[in-house]
């Protein structure tokens, strides 16, 4: 009966996150935007630095754990296209930030609109990531489904210029306490909370349970150059 409790406790929250994976694409991208800025391209080379540092395969094997039907339905339900790990994000100015795509290669970011978004808001009674996207932009591309988390992130703490999600630890961090999915406002609550409490919430490492971890800083020159050589694939199971 203590064990039936027990899952009854850890499932029901989860059965009641509410999920933000849906975006609504506005074609208003100011033309001198259609092909990115410094900042995009600041995401391009840290995209590839991430490859470099393989920084990109995931944590386990989901081949492994999930029938191919069950992977289907999983990429269905989260818009992906193809399988993809970890994300970046660098601050534009005080109300947009570049994100990279839902299911991109990380290691190989070009096109605006496929590869790189611009996050300029969101809306909560649709539960929708708004971005600004070139003319002609596939209606089907999506932002990163963590999008939601970042988007907290930037809104609450001005200090933040760049954050980094990897599939990756390190020892000592604080991490959530419930295995919330992705792309979860609980999760984006939980990991807002963190970095908060964090002593300084601009240059902040906090681990999502089980998962992987998330880094602010003022630039993402910055973050690669406090935490490279600092980080194990090896991601301890939480209890």
């Amino acid at each position: 009966e203590q064990v039936a409790r027990s899952i009854v406790d850890y499932v029901t929250p989860l059965c009641e996150a509410r999920v933000v994976v849906n975006n609504r694409l506005d074609e208003d991208l100011p033309r001198e935007l259609w092909n990115g800025d410094a900042q995009a391209e600041a995401l391009r080379a840290y995209g590839r630095k991430m490859d470099e540092l393989n920084l990109l395969p995931s944590p386990f094997d989901i081949k492994s754990l999930l029938s191919e039907r069950d992977l289907r339905l999983a990429m269905k339900l989260f818009g992906l296209k193809q399988l993809s790990y970890g994300n970046l994000s660098v601050r534009r100015d005080a109300s947009s930030f570049w994100m990279t795509g839902r299911g991109v290669n990380k290691g190989a970011l070009e096109k605006i609109g496929r590869d790189i978004f611009l996050v300029k808001g969101y809306d909560p009674a649709r539960q929708e990531i708004l971005l600004s996207v070139p003319p002609g932009t596939d209606p089907t591309s999506r932002v990163s489904v963590d999008a939601i988390e970042h988007f907290k992130i930037y809104d609450a703490l001005p200090q933040v210029g760049a954050i980094v999600h990897v599939h990756a630890w390190m020892e000592g961090v604080a991490a959530t306490l419930q295995s919330w999915p992705c792309g979860t406002e609980q999760l984006a609550d939980d990991v807002l909370e963190l970095v908060r409490a964090e002593p300084d919430p601009g240059h902040a490492v906090v681990g999502l349970k089980n998962h992987g971890l998330t880094i602010t800083g003022p630039s993402l020159e910055e973050i690669f150059s406090r935490v490279e050589g600092r980080l194990t694939q090896d991601i301890p199971p939480l209890e």
